[in-house]
C-alpha cells in the first residue's frame, strides 16, 4: 500500500454514496438511542462515539446539534405519522379512532419516539426549526381532528386540544413509572365515551 492510501478512510460499502447513507443511518440511530437514554439533546461528540466514528468525522454529515435534530425529526416523523394514521384508520368507530390515536401516541412515547420532539423543544429557538416543528405538529393532529369530525363534533380543534392535554398527562404517567397497560386503561376511561 502506498503512503497516501494509509490515510484514506475505509469504506465498507459498494459506493461512496452507499457509505455515506450507512454512516448517516448510524448517526441517526445513535442519536435516537442517546435521546431516549439522556432525555436531552446529545452533543455531536457523544453521537459520534456512539456511532463508532471519530469525533471530528460527524461534522462531515452535520454541522450542529440543531441540524442533527432536524434530520432526526425528518427521519422519525413519517414513521410516527404512518403508525398513528394506520391505527386511526383501522378503528371500527370514530370513538375507537380517537382512542387509537391516544394509545398509539402513548406507545410511541414509551418506545422513545417522542424524544426527538422533546429535544427539539428544549434547544435554543430557531425560526426554521420552529416552522418545521409547527408543520409536523399540525399534520400530526389531523387524524385526531378527522376522527372528531366523524363523531359529529362541531368544533373539533378545541376538543383536539383537550385530547392532546390528556395524552400529555398520560405520557407523564409513563415517565412516573406507571405501566403502559394501566395508562391505556386510563385513556379508555377518559376518551372511550366520546360521541
Amino acid at each position: 500500500m502506498g503512503g497516501a492510501d494509509r490515510f484514506m478512510p475505509r469504506i465498507k460499502a459498494s459506493s461512496v454514496v452507499e457509505h455515506r447513507a450507512q454512516q448517516e443511518e448510524a448517526i441517526l440511530n445513535a442519536t435516537f438511542d442517546l435521546l431516549h437514554e439522556l432525555g436531552a439533546p446529545p452533543t455531536l461528540a457523544q453521537v459520534a462515539v456512539r456511532a463508532g466514528m471519530a469525533r471530528t468525522s460527524i461534522y462531515q454529515y452535520f454541522k450542529s446539534p440543531t441540524e442533527l435534530l432536524q434530520a432526526a425529526a425528518r427521519e422519525v416523523y413519517p414513521r410516527w405519522f404512518a403508525r398513528v394514521s394506520d391505527a386511526v384508520e383501522a378503528a371500527a368507530t370514530p370513538t375507537e379512532a380517537v382512542l387509537a390515536y391516544a394509545t398509539t401516541c402513548i406507545d410511541l412515547v414509551a418506545e422513545g419516539g417522542h424524544a426527538v420532539g422533546t429535544a427539539l423543544a428544549s434547544i435554543t429557538p430557531d425560526p426554521d426549526l420552529d416552522e418545521q416543528a409547527e408543520q409536523m405538529h399540525a399534520s400530526a393532529r389531523q387524524p385526531l381532528i378527522d376522527a372528531l369530525q366523524r363523531l359529529g363534533i362541531a368544533e373539533p380543534e378545541p376538543i383536539a386540544d383537550l385530547v392532546t392535554a390528556v395524552i400529555h398527562a398520560a405520557g407523564q404517567m409513563l415517565e412516573q413509572g406507571i405501566e403502559r397497560e394501566k395508562v391505556h386503561s386510563h385513556l379508555r376511561t377518559m376518551l372511550g365515551h366520546l360521541g
